[in-house]
């Protein structure tokens, strides 16, 4: 993928802008080169025929779950590239690297659901974070040039995105990713001083021994590491309540940026999260039940006071996110919730 900008040839020159430009090439043009890839791993991924396989150290976990979840990824990633290429024309360096930091992404979220422990997870999210930091400035091809932006014809004014905007997002984002990033760092510390493992196997079986033998204090302790967890989770990804920084983030990025973060790495992203709270640490999830509605609550009451002010039609596909986001996660604490009480 990246020899991908090689396949064309410079063959133009503009002297008014003194740069040097790609053909005019279409994304049906390199439809077959962009394919290749994906058709590879889906060639590898069909194939595989072994039992569960542990790799890298014991940092990557495959089976039957991870081969078809790759199906899932794969294909919509090839949906997603589809509707690429059907407004993409590779005339700039820029629109390349835009396509090779896509493909980035596809194979790191692949990575995320084959992580087998919280280290691993950690590393894929910061990975990932960056790629998001990436993805932005390669998107210069259609959203900083000033000519355009004061051009009202043919809704430029909808689509195009202000320089100034586009500078603003990129250095919020850039602040609230090294401060969550630290916070990551230090909930990995605390949380292997509670359990002494970052292993998702033996988090439960050191966690059911601390539920038994231990006091009140301790346990408190464990749920203060667990709100630690959400804090530094929820703020990293931005789902509630500490989403306060996706309007802004959302309002200064290009349109064909949004729809790929929404579409793939919002929603791949949210999955593994749903995933890795039922399956990998229910019962911390399960414990802690009256935490996770206390967040929820708080993220549903802040919502509440700035739904109206999602007149911009990026801010309300943030707040439309987030929305979506908290009402899967009020139902998996409802499920929750409802199995206590059939308990109790």
């Amino acid at each position: 993928m990246y020899l991908v900008s090689n396949v064309k040839e410079f063959t133009s020159y503009n002297s008014f802008m003194n740069t040097s430009s790609f053909t005019h090439v279409s994304g049906f043009d390199l439809l077959p080169t962009l394919s290749t890839p994906l058709l590879l791993i889906l060639f590898v991924n069909f194939s595989w025929i072994s039992s569960d396989l542990l790799s890298w150290f014991g940092h990557l976990f495959f089976s039957g779950f991870q081969m078809k979840i790759t199906y899932i990824i794969l294909t919509m990633f090839y949906f997603i590239w589809l509707a690429y290429i059907t407004s993409f024309y590779y005339t700039s360096q820029e629109v390349y690297d835009y396509t090779i930091v896509s493909y980035s992404f596809f194979l790191w979220t692949l990575f995320l659901f084959y992580a087998n422990n919280i280290m691993t997870v950690v590393f894929f999210i910061e990975i990932l974070s960056t790629l998001i930091m990436l993805i932005i400035v390669t998107s210069t091809f259609s959203s900083t040039y000033f000519y355009n932006n004061l051009n009202l014809d043919q809704h430029n004014y909808f689509n195009q995105t202000l320089p100034t905007s586009f500078l603003q997002t990129i250095m919020f984002f850039f602040w609230i990713s090294l401060v969550s990033s630290l916070n990551l760092f230090v909930f990995l510390t605390l949380f292997y001083l509670k359990f002494f493992s970052l292993d998702w196997a033996t988090i439960e079986v050191v966690f059911f021994h601390i539920v038994r033998v231990s006091d009140m204090k301790y346990i408190f302790s464990i749920s203060l590491t667990w709100l630690t967890f959400l804090f530094c989770i929820f703020l990293k990804c931005g789902l509630v309540p500490f989403y306060f920084w996706k309007p802004i983030f959302f309002k200064g990025i290009p349109l064909h940026v949004l729809f790929f973060y929404i579409t793939f790495f919002y929603f791949f992203l949210f999955l593994f999260f749903t995933y890795f709270f039922i399956f990998y640490l229910g019962e911390l999830f399960y414990f802690n039940l009256f935490l996770n509605v206390v967040i929820l609550t708080l993220g549903l009451v802040i919502l509440i006071f700035i739904i109206c002010e999602s007149f911009y039609i990026k801010a309300f596909l943030a707040m439309s996110s987030i929305l979506n986001t908290l009402f899967v996660f009020l139902a998996l604490n409802s499920y929750c919730v409802v199995d206590f009480l059939f308990l109790f």
